[in-house]
């Protein structure tokens, strides 16, 4: 049963706000607009436009537990009402770009505000393509599997009932794309971006010291990595299409986006961490197929540090077809290889060994994905199981189009396994069904 430290009425209000909004909007606004991946329409963009361009959204959410949290004091995961707006401006022979949100947040009781985007995007040469400032880079092959995606996540908004396109976080970047017989992406990031992660303030987690779920007070506070320079990262991707087969490979230097390190004194930290890593993507048996594989190589200690990660090999299949008429079915496989793990048994203190990750961890998903022939209504289920750490984690969604401007979501972040300290079971107690309401204009 939910306990009742804040009511459920007091959240709804911004939902039923919301729909007493969108009616008087719809009246105002031309339903020919562009969409997100949220909503359907026409591209804005198709003419020749001055000045500044704008649109976006109005969005009321909420996502009540579907159990108590010990931990958590808060019925829900998810309570707002969330605006954004986005705007591009051509500049010459260049772009600027902008995006950003506010919204009124009920789990943590006030106003919030991200600028998502703040960049600047042109052509430095026939063959050379720039993008400087804030902006969102994603790479690699996974379906919310990332091995060579190293930029940053936000995994509180993913797990709380969120858009997913929030899974996504910004990072302020120097990006040069230059196309040729071998094309090349390269990215400075000057100062180390995280993860947005699970802190303990919204969500609760696992905590091998205290060997139960823990949640703020305390947060989890790491040390930042925020000296400009000093503190930079970078990225590099080579890629081409070969015949109908889409090859890449990766290399990144800099640092874990998760707080997996701590120092002599017990704080957390973001270790340094490089990689290499290759991808293959092509059509096999009427759909698509694709291979990808990362070298994680962190601060070397022969796995004889506990407070350090070890190296890791990881690994990925996937393949993805259309059996039927508006279904789309996916499947994936990946395996983490931890390096040195007998080592690492061996420098845990004995009360700890048991919170120890398995030597190899493997994980399967499965998304299935069907549209009305309308496209009005589209039904999806996402499905994380891990048959080492005996865990899953299950994404079911339902979204309908109202109307051009109109759409509502429902869904829910589903957690459940074994053992308290496996990835997925450890969020079990923040398990939740949430609900959506977008106008788009």
């Amino acid at each position: 049963m939910l306990h009742t430290a804040r009511p459920i009425a007091a959240r709804l209000v911004l939902l039923i706000a919301l729909g007493g909004l969108a009616p008087a909007l719809a009246g105002a606004q031309d339903t020919d607009e562009g969409w997100d991946d949220e909503g359907w329409g026409s591209d804005p963009w198709a003419e020749e436009q001055t000045g500044w361009q704008w649109y976006g959204f109005i969005e009321g959410a909420v996502a009540p537990r579907l159990q108590s949290d010990p931990a958590v004091n808060d019925d829900f995961t998810l309570a707002e009402t969330r605006l954004q707006l986005e705007g591009e401006r051509r500049l010459g022979d260049y772009t600027a770009n902008l995006k950003g949100d506010v919204w009124l947040d009920g789990v943590e009781d006030g106003g919030r505000g991200d600028l998502r985007e703040a960049n600047l995007t042109g052509r430095l040469t026939a063959q050379t393509d720039v993008v400087v400032g804030r902006q969102i880079i994603t790479w690699g092959t996974g379906d919310l599997v990332f091995l060579n995606d190293l930029f940053p996540k936000d995994y509180v908004a993913f797990f709380s009932g969120r858009s997913d396109e929030y899974l996504k976080a910004p990072t302020d970047a120097l990006k040069l794309s230059w196309f040729g017989p071998l094309n090349v992406d390269f990215v400075w990031m000057p100062r180390a971006v995280p993860n947005r992660f699970i802190s303990g303030e919204r969500l609760s987690y696992f905590s091998p010291r205290a060997g139960r779920r823990v949640a703020a007070p305390p947060k989890l506070d790491p040390r930042d990595r925020d000296d400009f320079g000093g503190d930079s990262e970078l990225a590099l991707r080579l890629y081409q299409t070969l015949n109908g087969v889409e090859v890449a490979g990766y290399a990144y230097h800099g640092f874990d986006n998760q707080p997996s390190a701590r120092d002599a004194d017990g704080q957390a930290y973001f270790p340094r961490l490089s990689s290499l890593g290759a991808s293959v993507r092509a059509p096999v048996l009427g759909g698509i197929g694709n291979l990808e594989t990362a070298y994680y190589h962190g601060e070397d200690d022969s796995g004889r540090d506990p407070d350090r990660p070890n190296d890791q090999w990881r690994w990925l299949a996937g393949y993805e077809s259309e059996p039927l008429s508006d279904l789309t079915v996916g499947w994936q496989y990946s395996l983490e290889w931890i390096q040195d793990h007998d080592a690492l048994l061996a420098a845990l203190p004995r009360q700890q060994r048991r919170y120890a990750p398995d030597e190899y961890r493997h994980l399967l998903t499965n998304r299935i994905t069907w549209q009305s022939p309308r496209q009005d209504l589209t039904l999806s289920m996402f499905t994380f199981y891990s048959p080492s750490d005996a865990d899953y984690y299950l994404r079911p969604r339902a979204q309908y189009r109202f109307s051009d401007s109109l759409t509502g979501t429902a869904g829910a972040n589903l957690f459940g396994g074994e053992d308290d300290w496996t990835f997925h079971t450890q969020l079990e107690d923040n398990s939740n069904l949430y609900l959506r309401l977008r106008y788009s204009f």
